[in-house]
């Protein structure tokens, strides 16, 4: 499995790929938040999201918690029940 991934819902997420990260993309919200289960459990590293499968991610993160990996980013992608500047921020304060 690739050790970064990212998966949305949003087809931004496609130019990712430019810098070598193995993206997964698809208008289904189930399909995206599979793909994240199977990322997760496989292997790699850092997994990109967004904001559509947060709520999916959440769990994930509880499942994972006691494990140093996977490392889970949100990448904010600008849509309008976001507040990309804020989200931005947090990232940086991280």
């Amino acid at each position: 499995m690739p050790e970064i991934v990212a998966c949305s819902t949003n087809e931004s997420f496609i130019i990712l790929r430019s810098v070598g990260i193995v993206v997964y993309v698809d208008e289904n919200r189930s399909k995206v938040e599979k793909q994240l289960a199977s990322y997760a459990s496989s292997g790699s590293k850092i997994i990109i999201y967004d904001a559509s499968t947060e709520d999916y991610v959440h769990q994930l993160l509880e499942k994972y918690e006691e494990q140093m990996y996977p490392i889970f980013l949100k990448m904010p992608t600008g849509a309008k029940n976001e507040d990309t500047l804020l989200e931005l921020k947090t990232l940086i304060e991280k």
